[in-house]
C-alpha cells in the first residue's frame, strides 16, 4: 500500500500567514514532499481568477486536491437543511474532478436514528454527483463521539470516515483506552487521517515534540497504526494530513494573541514523523 501526506491550508494562507496565497502554498507543499493539499471549497468562491490559478498550480505540480465541504444552515438541528446546504457543495467539488470530499456536515444534536438517516442520504447524494464522501469525526458534528461513530459504522452501509481522533479525546476528557473495541470497529471505515494530537482538556497539544505529551502522541500513533493496517488489509492506500491549527486551537500566551509554539514548525515535525513511520519504510 501507499501512504501519502497532504498539506492543509488552515492558518497557513493570508496576509499575516506564511504563504500569501494558495498557489504559493501548493508549490512549496510539492517541494516539501507532500502528495496533495486540503482546503475548503468556499475559499475559491467568488474569485474565478483565483480558482483558475489554484487549479493551474495543482496541474503544474501534480498534487491531488482533497476539498472540504461544511454545512452551517440557519436551522442547525434540521437534517434536511444540512443536506440542502451539502448538495451544491458536492456538485461544485465534482466539477473540480476530485475523487473524494471531506465533510463537516450535520449536527451533534441529531439522535442516533436521525444521524443514521442523514449519513445514508448524504452518501447517496455524493454518489449521485460522482464523489466519495468522507465524514470527519469532529466536535459539533454527528460523529463527535467514539461510541456513536462505531455504532454508525455498523449501521450505515458504505460510511467512510476522516479520522480526527483528537476530538474524541477532548470530548471524552481522557485517552479512551476503554474504547478499544469501538476503535477496532471504526478503523476499517477510515479513508483519510487528520494527524493532530489531542488531550483530555483540548483538541490540540501545543507542540507534539514536547515530551510532556509523549503519552498522547504515542496513543494517537497507535490508533493511526490501526487505521493504516486496516487499509493495508483491504488493499487500499491511505492519505494523512498533519493538521495542526492556529490560535485559538494553538494555545496562546496570556494577555496576548501570540501562539506558544510555531505552527509551521509543529506541522513540519509531524510531517517528518509520519514520513519516518509510514513512508520511509514502505
Amino acid at each position: 500500500m501507499t501512504v501519502s501526506l497532504f498539506r492543509h491550508a488552515w492558518g497557513a494562507v493570508g496576509p499575516d500567514d506564511p504563504w500569501p496565497d494558495l498557489s504559493s502554498l501548493i508549490r512549496d507543499a510539492a517541494a516539501e514532499g507532500y502528495e496533495g493539499v486540503e482546503f475548503p471549497t468556499f475559499v475559491l468562491d467568488g474569485d474565478p481568477a483565483g480558482r483558475d490559478a489554484v487549479l493551474a498550480t495543482l496541474k503544474e505540480t501534480g498534487l491531488e486536491l482533497l476539498p472540504m465541504v461544511m454545512t452551517f444552515p440557519s436551522s442547525p438541528h434540521d437534517p434536511d437543511a444540512h443536506l440542502a446546504a451539502l448538495r451544491p457543495q458536492l456538485e461544485d467539488a465534482a466539477t473540480l474532478g476530485v475523487p473524494r470530499v471531506n465533510a463537516h456536515a450535520g449536527s451533534d444534536a441529531f439522535d442516533d436514528a436521525t444521524t443514521a438517516d442523514f449519513l445514508t442520504r448524504s452518501l447517496a447524494a455524493a454518489a449521485e454527483v460522482g464523489v466519495t464522501l468522507m465524514h470527519e469525526t469532529h466536535r459539533s458534528r454527528p460523529l463527535y463521539n467514539l461510541w456513536r461513530t462505531a455504532k454508525m459504522v455498523e449501521e450505515v452501509e458504505g460510511l467512510r470516515l476522516t479520522a480526527d481522533y483528537s476530538h474524541w479525546v477532548c470530548v471524552s476528557e481522557r485517552l479512551p483506552f476503554d474504547g478499544a473495541a469501538a476503535f477496532a470497529t471504526c478503523a476499517p471505515a477510515v479513508s483519510h487521517i487528520h494527524a493532530r494530537v489531542g488531550h483530555a482538556q483540548g483538541p490540540q497539544v501545543a507542540d507534539p515534540s514536547d515530551p510532556a505529551w509523549s503519552m498522547e502522541l504515542g496513543s494517537h500513533e497507535a490508533w493511526w497504526d490501526q487505521i493504516v493496517a486496516a487499509a493495508d488489509a483491504r488493499g487500499d492506500d491511505m492519505t494523512i494530513t498533519p493538521e495542526f491549527g492556529p490560535p485559538p486551537y494553538m494555545p496562546m500566551l496570556p494577555h496576548s494573541d501570540e501562539p506558544v509554539a510555531d505552527l509551521r514548525s509543529v506541522v513540519a515535525f509531524m510531517r517528518d514523523r509520519l514520513t519516518d513511520r509510514y513512508i520511509a519504510t514502505e
